[in-house]
């Protein structure tokens, strides 16, 4: 595939942001080895498993880029499409047990992990969001 300008620059971004990413876990990694603190390894867990997906989506960008162009299969779509608004359905109920968990807790470090609960499950709800209206 031949790229313009602007698509060269994003190549050349993104693959600059995955060295980054790889960077991010193996940093995490080693704070994860070098403390026995529960809350400062699940936090480190955290951002080195989000860094693995965000340098698993930079790569699918970067396919798309260089291999070959995404695309949605519409009758894929169509088809799935019950089982997507289920799941949704689920993410919803999910949400507002964490709002319902996070109104009975006391402890400020089980907030802060009770807040980091809900804002993912929301960005869930928000990419089916997303989706439907790509659909």
């Amino acid at each position: 595939m031949e790229l313009n300008n602007a698509e060269s620059n994003l190549v050349n971004i993104l693959k600059t942001w995955q060295k980054l990413e790889d960077a991010s876990v193996q940093s995490t990694t080693e704070i994860i080895k070098s403390t026995r603190n529960p809350f400062v390894q699940i936090i480190m867990e955290i951002i080195r498993q989000d860094s693995v997906m965000h340098r698993r989506v930079q790569q699918l960008i970067l396919d798309s880029l260089q291999v070959k162009e995404l695309s949605i299969d519409e009758e894929e779509i169509n088809t799935l499409w019950s089982k997507i608004e289920e799941h949704d359905e689920m993410e919803r109920k999910v949400i507002e047990l964490a709002k319902q968990s996070k109104d009975e807790a006391r402890s400020p470090l089980v907030i802060y992990l009770l807040d980091y609960l809900l804002t993912d499950e929301q960005k869930h709800d928000n990419l089916l969001t997303q989706l439907q209206n790509l659909k």
